[in-house]
């Protein structure tokens, strides 16, 4: 028993001895932290406002149905990106097919309607030309009944009476020779020198000639004495009848243009109503192609206010699109101040741990009502699309091109009389003292400590020893980030705490 207390004893003391070492071994050990690094860069040193307004998309679009109607599908949600001419969404068709198929046979109907008035109008003026063609007939008619009655009123012409008178002179000429060969035969005949045969011959011819002579003395007496009561009336009775007929004739065209115009009218109405259905086929078609909601422009779904099964009304938005790879922002600028502000000038733009620089691209012609400020409108480059319309920026214009090196207040630890930032050192924090400029925008000015290139912790700084092992969010950018803006920033403070 005496012999084995010293060795318990000395067990003790090497357990002992061993659990120190432990502790001190754990306590020695580095911890390692997760936190954000900025690489540090010049910036301009921006003269501060107290200003800040929200972000919206540069370009934003509402959209609406033109029509009235039930919707039978959406095809876009918040945030997909869409291209001009897409279609976002439709309404149920069935109503308007069923007018498009009415109007379609509307203006077949309407069609046939014209071709027809076309056609009557196409015999209504041959009817035209005919009746034109049956007044010159008339005409022609009456003139020359006119001529005849004038020759039948003016009698036979001095060459006619003297031919008449001619015939009468051969006519006697052959009675007188004819009357002596008959006696002459008569008395051979009598005296047996001439046969009975040829006695009566002669007697015949001799009939003849008299006959002849008495129609040619007929004749002549006709042209002498001129035309009778009777060839008067007659010729009087053919122009009269010749009047009756151009009169008819006149009438008949009376009638033509009457149905000329009565077709054309018909076409005219026909052509109306052929008119108005081809409309109301485009407006149905019209109605039908807008039952698809496209997309006025490309870019991102920023709004929605439509489900499938919903009614919406005609211009009521249901969409609203915009173009987040440029945003935008609205300074309200007093009034005093407009003058500082000109079109391209520089801005700078913070959101929580990021700033950007922006470009004024407006200028509003007016003050605002209630405010009396004006609206300066800033346009802001976002290629990733991280910064999003509705989030609340803080601004300051570029006063002067002054540039330094800028970090964050919370990058800084100054609770102390040497403020001091982490840098990160091969995947270590290295504690650094550094010197303190002006406050801008909730970002102090290093004038001593840092140099460009440095990496800085600017997040999770304040759980940080001098030598700790880093782990660097994902989130770090490898830009001198800014923190939060505040409205309350302080131009020119000095931050030595």
């Amino acid at each position: 028993m005496k012999k084995s207390w010293p060795m318990a004893f000395t067990a003790l003391l090497l357990a002992v001895s061993l659990t120190a070492c432990s502790t001190e071994n754990a306590a020695v050990e580095p911890a390692s932290s997760t936190v954000q690094v900025a690489t540090v860069k010049q910036e301009s040193l921006d003269a501060v406002y107290d200003l800040s307004g929200t972000l919206a998309a540069y370009d934003e679009t509402p959209v609406s149905f033109q029509i009235n109607g039930t919707v039978s599908s959406v095809n876009g949600d918040v945030g997909d990106r869409v291209n001009k001419g897409s279609v976002m969404a439709q309404l149920d068709t069935a109503d308007i097919q069923l007018e498009v198929e009415n109007a379609n046979q509307s203006v077949a109907a309407a069609q046939a309607a014209l071709s027809s008035a076309r056609a009557s109008m196409t015999n209504a003026r041959a009817g035209q030309q005919a009746a034109a063609a049956g007044v010159a007939s008339a005409q022609a008619q009456v003139e020359s009944a006119r001529a005849s009655e004038q020759g039948v009123l003016s009698g036979k012409r001095p060459q006619e009476k003297a031919q008449a008178q001619n015939a009468v002179t051969k006519a006697q000429t052959a009675y007188d020779q004819a009357k002596t060969a008959a006696t002459r035969a008569q008395t051979l005949f009598d005296n047996g020198l001439l046969t009975q045969q040829e006695n009566e011959q002669a007697q015949t011819t001799l009939a003849n000639a008299s006959e002849s002579l008495k129609d040619a003395q007929e004749q002549l007496s006709l042209i002498l004495e001129g035309a009778s009561q009777s060839d008067r009336a007659s010729a009087a009775a053919a122009v009269k009848q010749a009047q009756v007929g151009i009169e008819n004739a006149q009438a008949s065209v009376a009638q033509a243009n009457a149905a000329v115009e009565q077709a054309q009218a018909g076409v005219e109405q026909s052509q109306a109503s052929y008119d108005q259905a081809v409309i109301a086929l485009n407006t149905a078609k019209l109605k039908l192609s807008r039952a698809n909601l496209k997309a006025p422009a490309s870019g991102v779904i920023l709004t929605k206010q439509i489900s499938e099964g919903q009614t919406v009304s005609a211009g009521t938005e249901v969409f609203s699109i915009g173009e987040i790879n440029r945003l935008k922002v609205l300074l309200p600028i007093p009034d005093s101040e407009i003058a500082q502000w000109k079109i391209g000038q520089q801005v700078s733009i913070s959101l929580y741990d990021e700033v950007r620089t922006g470009k004024v691209a407006k200028l509003y012609p007016q003050t605002n009502e209630n405010t009396g400020s004006i609206n300066v409108e800033v346009a802001i480059s976002n290629p990733n699309a991280d910064w999003k319309p509705g989030q609340v920026v803080s601004a300051s214009r570029q006063a002067s091109s002054k540039q330094g090196i800028l970090l964050p207040v919370e990058a800084v630890i100054s609770s102390g009389s040497d403020p001091y930032v982490f840098k990160e050192v091969k995947g270590k924090a290295v504690k650094t003292t550094v010197k303190l400029g002006n406050l801008y925008n909730n970002r102090y000015e290093i004038t001593g400590g840092l140099k460009v290139g440095d990496k800085v912790v600017t997040r999770g700084s304040d759980r940080l020893f001098d030598g700790d092992d880093l782990t660097v969010s994902q989130a770090q950018d490898n830009k001198a980030a800014a923190p939060a803006a505040s409205n309350n920033a302080n131009s020119g403070a000095k931050a030595n705490d």
